[in-house]
C-alpha cells in the first residue's frame, strides 16, 4: 500500500532537480548563457536511410494542420528517443510538425544524437550550457536555394547534461520565402571534441551523417500573396539601418529589379538581402561624404580581416575590383606580403585620412594628430590578434599612453575579436583579458562614442592543423565566443552607449555550404574580396542611411 506514495516522491524529487538545474542556468550573467548558435548548411550529402522500421519506431506523431503550429517546448519529446545508442540507430533528424505551414511562421526542429558507450572521449568538454555534440543542419529551399542556419540548441531535459547519454538538441525555425524546405547536415563532433580549450589538440573532422528520409520537408506557403518578403516587394521595404539583421542568400537572376540598386553579387552571383530592411548599393564617394559629414573620426581596433575592409576604403572599391583580379590568391585568401601602397600593412599603429580620392597614410610624424584636416574624415587603426598573447607587444601597450589624448575622440570606435581568441586563448582566460579592456573603454570613450562590435568570420566545415600555430577553431567554438563579447559588451555598455553589432558572421553562415566550404583552402579564414565588398555595403548602409 506504500507504492504508489513512494513513486509519487521519486517523482516530486526528479522535477524538483530538473527545476534546480534550471535556475541554475537562469541565474549566470549574460556572457555566460551562451546556448545555442549557428547550425549551418551541409557539406557532403549524407545518405538519406529510409528505414520505415525505423521511422515508425522513433516517429509516432501525426502531422498537424498549419493551424496547429506549436514551438519545441511545447511538444512532448518521445521517451524513446532517450533510450536509443549509438550501436542500433544513427543519429537523426525529426520534424514533429512537418507538413504545411505560411509564411513567417516558425516549426519545430529537432536532432537525436543516441548515446555512444564505447570510444567516449573525456578529455574535452563543453563551455557552460552548450551542447556535447556540434550538428551542423540547415533548411534548404528546392526552387530558391535559399539556406536558412538550424541553430540547434539542448533540450530543456537534465539527461542533456550527461556526456554518455542521447542528446537531444532543438530549434524553432522561422521561414520567410516561400518554397520546398528539406533539410541538410551532419553531426560534426561528438563529446565535446569541438571545443580544444587550453593544451586539447583540434580533433579530426569527420562527419558522421545523420539519419534524414527523403519525405521530410516543410512547404512554406502564401495564399494571400500578402508577404512582405516577397521579392517582388523588396524595393518597398525601408533602408537598412541596422548593422546585424536576418536576410538571404538569392540569385541574381531571380530578381526583376535592376540589380545595379543592390550590393553586388558574390562570386556565384548571389546577392545578400534582408528580409526586414532594404540594402542600397553606395558608392565609395558617397560613404566618404557620410564619414566627413556624420563620423569625421573613428578608432578601429582588429586583425587582418580589418585591413582588408580598409584596402577597400582607400582605394574607393578597387582593391581586388576585377573579375580578374577576383581569382587570386590575394583577393580570395591571404594579402599580407602584398605591395600595397596607401598604407603599410605591417605597422601596428596607422592613422589614414580620407578624402574624395580616398584614403592614404599619415607619414609625418610632426602631423596634427588630434586634429582631423578640413573636409577629410581619419580612422585610426590599431592592427591586433584579439586579445591573445600572440600579440607582440601585449595587446594593451598602446593605452598605456591615453589613445583619445594622443589621437582624439571618435564618434565611433569599432572592436573586432573572435578570430585569434578562440583559435589561440582559453575561454577562461579571455574572459579576464576582456574585463581589462572594458576598464580602457570606460576611461577611453565617453557616452558620446559608439560602440561597433565586428564578430569573427564564419568558420565551418574542417579543423586546423597548420603549422607551427595549431587554431583551436570550429564553428561552435567561434560562435560561442561571438556570443560571449556581444552579450558582454552589451550588459556593460549597451546602458551607457550605443553598442552596434556587425555581424560579419551570419551573412557568411547562411550561405550554401559549397560556398562557405571555399575557405577551407584559405588557413587565415579571410573572406574573399567579393564577401568583403558585401559586409562593407551591410556598414555603409547602417551608417549612413
Amino acid at each position: 500500500m506504500f507504492r504508489k506514495p513512494a513513486r509519487r516522491w521519486v517523482l516530486l524529487a526528479a522535477v524538483a532537480t530538473i527545476i534546480v538545474v534550471q535556475l541554475t542556468v537562469l541565474l549566470r550573467t549574460s556572457p555566460d548563457k551562451l546556448a545555442g548558435y549557428a547550425e549551418t548548411v551541409h557539406r557532403y550529402k549524407p545518405a538519406v536511410h529510409d528505414d520505415a522500421g525505423l521511422w515508425n519506431k522513433l516517429h509516432n506523431q501525426r502531422l498537424p494542420h498549419k493551424s496547429e503550429q506549436k514551438k519545441c517546448s511545447e511538444i512532448k519529446i518521445p521517451k524513446s528517443y532517450w533510450a536509443t545508442t549509438a550501436a542500433s540507430t544513427p543519429a537523426f533528424v525529426t520534424i514533429p510538425d512537418a507538413g504545411q505551414i505560411n509564411v513567417d511562421d516558425t516549426v519545430c526542429i529537432r536532432v537525436v544524437v543516441p548515446a555512444r558507450k564505447q570510444r567516449v572521449h573525456m578529455a574535452y568538454t563543453p563551455f557552460p550550457n552548450t551542447p556535447w555534440d556540434s550538428v551542423l543542419l540547415d533548411l534548404v529551399g528546392q526552387r530558391t536555394g535559399v539556406s536558412v542556419p538550424v541553430r540547434l540548441q539542448p533540450a530543456m531535459d537534465i539527461r542533456n547534461t550527461f556526456r554518455d547519454e542521447s542528446h537531444v538538441y532543438e530549434a524553432d525555425v522561422r521561414l520567410r520565402d516561400v518554397d520546398e524546405y528539406r533539410v541538410e547536415g551532419y553531426v560534426e563532433f561528438r563529446d565535446a571534441l569541438w571545443n580544444c580549450d587550453g593544451e586539447l589538440a583540434p580533433a579530426d573532422y569527420i562527419p558522421e551523417p545523420l539519419h534524414i528520409p527523403s519525405t521530410l520537408r516543410v512547404d512554406v506557403v502564401d495564399p494571400q500573396k500578402t508577404s512582405t518578403y516577397n521579392l517582388e516587394r523588396y524595393m518597398e521595404l525601408p533602408l537598412c539601418t541596422d548593422l546585424d539583421v536576418e536576410g538571404r542568400w538569392v540569385s541574381s537572376d531571380a530578381l526583376s529589379f535592376d540589380t545595379d540598386l543592390v550590393p553586388p553579387p558574390d562570386d556565384h552571383g548571389r546577392v545578400w538581402l534582408p528580409y526586414t530592411c532594404r540594402l542600397r548599393r553606395i558608392e565609395y564617394g558617397e560613404f566618404m561624404q557620410c564619414l566627413k559629414q556624420q563620423y569625421p573620426l573613428m578608432h578601429w581596433y582588429g586583425d587582418s580581416n580589418l585591413r582588408r575592409v580598409l584596402k577597400k576604403l582607400t582605394t574607393r572599391g578597387a582593391w581586388c575590383g576585377t573579375s580578374d583580379e577576383h581569382q587570386t590568391r590575394t583577393c580570395i585568401c591571404e594579402d599580407y606580403k602584398e605591395e600595397f601602397t596607401p598604407f603599410n600593412a605591417t605597422y601596428r599603429e596607422l592613422i589614414i585620412d580620407f578624402d574624395e580620392s580616398g584614403g592614404q597614410m599619415v607619414s609625418n610624424k610632426d602631423a596634427d594628430f588630434l586634429h582631423v584636416p578640413d573636409n577629410q574624415t581619419r580612422i585610426y587603426y590599431h592592427k591586433w590578434e584579439g586579445l591573445s598573447s600572440k600579440n607582440k607587444p601585449a595587446w594593451q601597450t598602446p593605452f598605456e599612453e591615453s589613445v583619445t589624448s594622443r589621437f582624439g575622440v571618435p564618434s565611433v570606435a569599432m572592436i573586432s575579436l573572435t578570430n585569434w581568441d578562440a583559435a589561440f586563448d582559453t575561454r577562461a582566460h579571455f574572459a579576464l583579458e576582456l574585463e581589462r579592456l572594458f576598464g580602457i573603454v570606460r576611461q577611453e570613450y565617453p557616452p558620446t562614442t559608439e560602440l561597433i562590435i565586428r564578430t569573427g568570420q564564419y568558420f565551418c566545415c574542417r579543423s586546423d592543423y597548420d603549422p607551427p600555430d595549431t587554431r583551436a577553431y570550429s564553428r561552435l567554438r567561434n560562435a560561442y565566443f561571438d556570443q560571449y563579447v556581444v552579450a558582454a559588451f552589451q550588459e556593460q555598455f549597451g546602458h551607457t552607449h550605443k553598442v552596434r553589432v556587425w555581424n560579419v558572421a551570419s551573412i557568411s553562415e547562411h550561405r550554401p555550404w559549397s560556398y562557405r566550404n571555399e575557405t577551407t583552402e584559405c588557413n587565415s579564414n579571410h573572406a574573399r574580396s567579393e564577401l568583403v565588398e558585401i559586409e562593407n555595403q551591410v556598414l555603409f548602409n547602417a551608417m549612413c542611411n
